[in-house]
């Protein structure tokens, strides 16, 4: 089986979700230690109405960052998602092969 998605930050924002071909949706939740997406929340709750398979994420900052710091940080923002999205960790700063930081 194969499922076709979507990642969406609030640079979509307007996008309806509802009508969008795909099976799953990842939102932007929050990047660094101090910015929440404004659109998440609505988008996601837009999503889920219409019955696609969710998931949120975080967008690393690892040039400068503590990465305790920026897990702490998106998993308080997303405490009410957790069972029901996917959580992930979207990396495109460099150093892209500092893999420890994830860790």
């Amino acid at each position: 089986m194969s499922l076709r998605g979507i990642d969406t930050s609030k640079w979509q924002a307007g996008l309806s979700d509802t009508n969008i071909s795909a099976d799953f949706i990842f939102f932007k939740a929050t990047e660094g230690v101090g910015y929440v997406d404004p659109d998440c929340a609505a988008s996601y709750e837009e999503a889920k109405q219409a019955g696609k398979l969710l998931g949120v994420y975080h967008f690393a900052r690892p040039d400068g960052n503590d990465p305790i710091s920026e897990a702490n940080f998106f998993v308080d923002n997303v405490l009410g998602y957790i069972g029901e999205a996917v959580l992930a960790l979207d990396w495109e700063t460099e150093p892209k092969g500092n893999v420890a930081w994830a860790k």
